[in-house]
């Protein structure tokens, strides 16, 4: 029987790399990040999902946004490949995936989202990846809007809107990384106690 699968969302500097990160360091998960994965697919590289990262700032720069742009109007984008090559590692199981897509196509797992304003989101990844706060802002945006349309054409749900998928929905912003991640831990033990009381 495949063992927990942990499925973080959010938006660009939301912090969910980061949090998936910790969260699968102290439970002895996998961590998977499928912008890695799609980085790959995009570069005609092989795949690893043992050896992913999360691209700090690859795709707010010149190269990762022309790369992003590039894929949005793909009869078949690159994206759907890297969705199917998750998919089946949430089937396994003892993994911590950070996901634009994963909670709307995942059967299985526990579903959060971690949600931050844009403002703040800016500010984030202009002092991550040293760029001003308007280039940082504009990033966001593109990507925000960008890979909500390509996901209604592509798959049909509204990643602002369809909301009714997660377990729950953390705000971060105040929030310090190891406050965001203790609230996650929170949510996961509560979340599997219930199934456990069900069983």
């Amino acid at each position: 029987m495949a063992g927990r699968t942990i499925i973080i969302f959010g938006f660009s500097g939301s912090g969910k790399s980061t949090a998936a990160n910790s969260v699968g360091e102290l439970l002895g998960l996998r961590i998977i990040h499928p912008s890695s994965i799609l980085r790959d697919i995009i570069e005609k590289k092989k795949v690893d999902t043992r050896n992913t990262m999360h691209n700090e700032g690859f795709w707010e720069s010149r190269e990762g946004m022309n790369m992003f742009i590039g894929r949005l109007n793909d009869k078949v984008p690159p994206d759907v490949v890297s969705d199917r090559i998750i998919l089946r590692e949430a089937k396994k199981g003892n993994v911590v995936i950070d996901s634009w897509s994963l909670p709307w196509l995942a059967k299985n797992g526990i579903k959060i989202y971690l949600k931050a304003d844009a403002a703040t989101r800016a500010r984030r990844v202009a002092a991550r990846d040293n760029i001003t706060y308007r280039n940082a802002l504009n990033a966001i945006r593109i990507k925000d809007e960008g890979t909500r349309k390509l996901f209604k054409r592509v798959y049909g749900f509204d990643i602002r809107k369809d909301l009714q998928v997660f377990d729950s929905i953390v705000p971060t912003r105040g929030k310090s990384k190891n406050e965001v991640v203790e609230e996650i831990m929170k949510i996961i033990n509560s979340k599997e106690r219930v199934v456990q009381q069900i069983k």
